[in-house]
C-alpha cells in the first residue's frame, strides 16, 4: 500500500507540473526572470547603462513581473498585438514618472490624472483592463527603482525590455501548446460540476434528506458551488472563442468544445429540481430507493472526475460499467415501486421521482457520447456552434464618454483607484517616507470594486506581508553570496505567478520574500526594509479599507434590485424557449444555450451578491431576512425551469391540449409579473396560488410530470412576488 500511494502523489504531483497553467506560468516566469540576470553575471554586457549590472537584471526584473501579472490568455494574433501595446504603454509610463519625480506637484496631478484615465480602459473590455493596469503598475515599479544622477530614460528603457522579453518568450511558450489552458479550464469545469453532484447527493441520505433544515443547508451550499461552475463556463466559452477567431477549422479544439457543449447540458441537469425533496422521504422513507438514487449521484460525481482527469492527461474517458449497472438497477426498483399498492396512489411522488431517474439517465447517455470523440478517430464529435465575438458597435470614446458617470462600476473603481493613489502620494512626500511607494502598491493591489473583495485582499495581504517577513528573516540570515540569492529572488517570483490567482495569501507570502532579496542584492538592507514593509502595508491597507467606505460605496442591498429584475427577465426568456420545445422538438440551438447560459450567470451573480454582503459592514445589511428569503426563490425558480428543460421535447398532440397550453401561458404570466409586482395586489396573489394549490387535472405519465414542474414553477413565481411586495422593491424601476 505505501508504494501504490506514493505513486499516486508522485502521479498527481506529475499530472500538475505537465498541465496547471498557473505551474506554467511559474515556469515561464523562472526561465525569463533568470536570463535577466545574466547581465549581474557578465558584468560588461550592458556597458552604456549608467547603472551597475544588478540595477540593469533588477530592473529588467520587474519588467518581467509586471508583464507576467497582466499576461493574458488568448490566441497568438491577439497576444502579439497585447504584447505591443503594453510595450508602448510602459514607456510611456514609465518615462512620465522619471520626468515627473522631482516635481512633485505636477507629478501628483500626472498620477491622478493618468490613473483615472489608465483604470477607465476597462470600459473597452478585458484586454484593454489589463493595459490600464499594468501601465499603472509599471509606473509604482519605477517610483520604487528612481535614482537621482541616472538618465531619465534607463530605468524605463530597461523595464520595457523585461516587460518584452517576457512577452515574446511567453509568445513562443504558448505556440506549442495552444490548448493548454483550455484543457486545464475545461477540467477544472468537470472538477467542479463533481463537487456539485456529490453536494446534492445529500438531498437522498438519512441525515440531511430527512429534514427541511438540512435541505436548506444542501441548497445553500449548491448555491456557491453553482457560482464556481459558472464561472468555469464563462472562462471555456471565452478561451474557446479566442482560439476560434482567426482559425475555424482545428479538429483538436472542436473536440475539446464538444465537451464544454456536454458540459452545458450536464450543469441544466444537476440544477433541476424535479420535485420537493422534502416529500420524498415522506413518501418513499419506508423503501431503499433514495439510497440507490444517492449512490447514483455518487458514481456520476465520480464520472465527472475521471473524465476532467482524462482531459487533464489526454487520454480517452473510459465510462464505467458500475455506473450503468446502478441505473439499470434503479429502473428495476422503480417498476417494482410501481406495483407495490402502497405507492400506486401516490402518482405525483411517484412521477417525480421517475423524472430524477429519467434525467440521471440522460447525463449517462450524455456521458457515454464523450467516448467515441477520443477512441474512435473515424468518428469525431459533430461540431458546435459558437457564440462569435461581436466587436464593439460603437467608437471607443464613445464608449469610454459613455462610461464616466457615477453610477458605472468602472467609473466608481477608477475614481477610488486614482484617489487612493493621490492621497497615498500625498501621504508619502508629507512625512518623506522613503519606502513610502510601498503605499502606493498597497492601495493598487489591495481596493478591488466591491467592499467584500476589499476586505478579504486587506487580511491576506497583511497576513501574507508578516509571514513572509518571519519567514524571510533566517532566510537572509543564512543565505549568503549573491549568486544564491539570485537563485533564492527567481524561486520566489516563480511560487508568487504558481498561487497568484489560486490562493492570493501565500502569494503574497513570496512576494514580500521576493522584495526582500531584490534589496539585499541591491545594496544589502534586506532586513532594514522589514519594518517599512510592514508598516507601510498595514497604512495602505487602511487607506484601501477608507477609499472603498466612502468614495462611492456601492453596497450589495443597492444592486439587488437591478440583479433581481435582470434574473427575473432572463428566466422568462429561458421558460419561454424550454416550453416551445415542447410543441416544437428538443434543441440545444446556440440561442437557447446563450439564453440559459445568460440565465445561469445571472442567478450565480445574485448569489455572489449575496455572499458579498455578508462581509459588510452590518449596518449595510439592510433587509437581511427578505433579500435571503428572494434570492434562494429565485435561485429555485431557476431549478424548476432547468428541470422542466431537462425533459423537454415534442408532447404529441401538443395543439389539441389545452389545459397544458393555459397551464403554460399562467406560469409564463406568473413570472413576467414577478419583475412586474405593480401589476397585481396581494390578493390577486394569493388567489393565483390557492387556485394552483387546489388544482386537479386527471393526466398521467409524461404529461403529469410536465404540469407538476409547471406548478412548482409558477409558485415559486408568486413567492417572488409576494417578497417583493412585502419590501416594497419594483425591479423594473430599478437601474444598474
Amino acid at each position: 500500500m505505501p508504494i501504490s500511494n506514493s505513486t499516486f502523489n508522485y502521479n498527481s504531483l506529475l499530472r500538475k507540473l505537465i498541465s496547471d497553467s498557473n505551474v506554467h506560468s511559474g515556469l515561464r516566469v523562472l526561465i525569463a526572470m533568470s536570463m535577466t540576470f545574466i547581465p549581474a553575471i557578465t558584468f560588461n554586457l550592458l556597458p552604456f547603462f549608467d547603472q551597475d549590472s544588478f540595477h540593469v537584471s533588477i530592473t529588467l526584473c520587474l519588467g518581467v513581473m509586471a508583464c507576467g501579472i497582466v499576461e493574458t490568455d488568448d490566441n497568438n494574433r491577439n497576444r502579439r498585438k497585447f504584447i505591443f501595446t503594453i510595450v508602448f504603454c510602459f514607456i510611456i509610463a514609465a518615462s512620465s514618472v522619471e520626468l515627473l519625480m522631482p516635481y512633485p506637484v505636477a507629478f501628483a496631478i500626472g498620477l491622478l490624472l493618468s490613473s483615472f484615465a489608465f483604470m477607465m480602459l476597462s470600459a473597452l473590455g478585458n484586454h484593454y483592463n489589463r493595459i490600464g493596469f499594468g501601465s499603472i503598475l509599471i509606473a509604482i515599479y519605477t517610483m520604487i527603482g528612481y535614482q537621482e544622477g541616472i538618465d531619465w530614460y534607463e530605468q524605463p528603457i530597461l523595464l520595457t525590455l523585461g516587460a518584452l522579453w517576457y512577452g515574446l518568450f511567453s509568445l513562443v511558450w504558448n505556440y506549442y501548446s495552444p490548448y493548454r489552458s483550455l484543457r486545464e479550464q475545461l477540467a477544472q469545469l468537470y472538477f467542479s460540476l463533481s463537487r456539485y453532484q456529490e453536494q446534492k447527493s445529500a438531498l437522498f441520505n438519512e441525515k440531511e434528506g430527512t429534514s427541511k433544515a438540512g435541505i436548506f443547508a444542501v441548497r445553500q451550499q449548491l448555491a456557491i458551488r453553482n457560482i464556481a461552475i459558472t464561472a468555469r463556463l464563462d472562462q471555456c466559452k471565452r478561451i474557446i472563442q479566442s482560439r476560434f477567431q482567426f482559425n475555424k477549422k482545428q479538429p483538436k479544439l472542436d473536440q475539446l468544445n464538444y465537451y464544454y457543449f456536454v458540459a452545458e447540458q450536464i450543469h441544466e441537469r444537476i440544477s433541476a429540481s424535479q420535485y420537493l425533496y422534502s416529500q420524498l422521504e415522506k413518501s418513499f422513507k419506508e423503501s431503499q430507493i433514495l439510497e440507490g438514487f444517492h449512490q447514483l449521484l455518487l458514481q456520476l460525481s465520480e464520472e465527472y472526475y475521471q473524465i476532467g482527469s482524462a482531459i487533464t492527461d489526454k487520454k480517452p474517458y473510459l465510462h464505467s460499467r458500475r455506473t450503468k449497472w446502478t441505473i439499470n438497477a434503479l429502473a428495476d426498483q422503480l417498476y417494482l415501486l410501481k406495483q407495490k399498492p402502497q405507492f400506486i396512489n401516490n402518482k405525483k411522488a411517484l412521477q417525480g421521482l421517475e423524472g430524477i431517474y429519467e434525467n440521471l439517465n440522460g447525463i449517462d447517455l450524455l456521458l457515454l457520447s464523450l467516448i467515441p470523440a477520443e477512441q474512435n478517430n473515424e468518428n469525431q464529435p459533430p461540431v458546435v456552434a459558437i457564440e462569435a465575438l461581436t466587436p464593439p458597435t460603437e467608437p471607443a470614446y464613445k464608449l469610454l464618454l459613455a462610461a464616466i458617470t457615477p453610477t458605472n462600476p468602472t467609473f466608481k473603481h477608477a475614481a477610488r483607484i486614482s484617489i487612493g493613489l493621490f492621497v497615498a502620494y500625498i501621504f508619502q512626500q508629507t512625512l518623506q517616507l522613503t519606502h513610502g511607494f510601498w503605499i502606493l502598491q498597497t492601495v493598487f493591489f489591495v481596493c478591488q470594486p466591491s467592499f467584500s473583495e476589499t476586505r478579504k485582499r486587506l487580511v491576506l495581504r497583511s497576513l501574507g506581508t508578516l509571514f513572509g517577513i518571519l519567514l524571510g528573516y533566517p532566510i537572509i540570515m543564512f543565505v549568503d553570496g549573491n549568486i544564491a540569492q539570485v537563485i533564492f529572488t527567481v524561486l520566489t517570483a516563480c511560487l508568487f505567478f504558481t498561487y497568484l490567482r489560486t490562493n492570493y495569501g501565500l502569494a503574497v507570502v513570496f512576494l514580500t520574500l521576493f522584495v526582500m532579496f531584490i534589496f539585499n542584492l541591491l545594496n544589502g538592507t534586506g532586513m532594514e526594509i522589514l519594518p517599512y514593509r510592514i508598516g507601510e502595508t498595514l497604512i495602505g491597507c487602511l487607506l484601501s479599507a477608507l477609499v472603498i467606505t466612502f468614495i462611492f460605496p456601492d453596497w450589495q442591498f443597492l444592486r439587488f434590485p437591478a440583479l433581481v429584475n435582470q434574473l427575473l427577465i432572463l428566466s422568462g426568456r429561458y421558460f419561454k424557449q424550454v416550453s416551445d420545445q415542447y410543441q416544437y422538438g428538443r434543441s440545444e440551438n446556440l440561442n437557447y444555450r446563450m439564453t440559459r447560459f445568460q440565465t445561469f450567470q445571472s442567478d450565480a451573480l445574485l448569489a455572489t451578491a449575496w455572499q458579498n454582503m455578508l462581509f459588510e459592514p452590518r449596518s449595510k445589511q439592510q433587509l437581511h431576512q427578505e433579500i435571503y428569503a428572494l434570492v434562494n426563490r429565485c435561485d429555485a425558480l431557476v431549478s424548476y425551469i432547468a428541470a422542466l428543460a431537462s425533459h423537454r421535447h415534442k408532447i404529441d398532440g401538443f395543439e389539441n391540449n389545452i389545459e397544458v397550453q393555459n397551464l403554460i401561458e399562467k406560469t409564463s404570466r406568473q413570472i413576467f409579473l414577478a419583475y412586474q409586482p405593480q401589476l397585481v395586489d396581494k390578493q390577486e396573489l394569493i388567489n393565483a396560488m390557492e387556485e394552483l394549490e387546489n388544482m386537479e387535472y386527471d393526466f398521467s405519465g409524461e404529461i403529469l410530470l410536465i404540469v407538476e414542474q409547471l406548478r412548482l414553477i409558477a409558485s415559486t413565481a408568486i413567492d417572488i412576488q409576494l417578497i417583493l411586495q412585502q419590501i416594497n422593491i419594483n425591479p423594473a424601476n430599478q437601474h444598474k
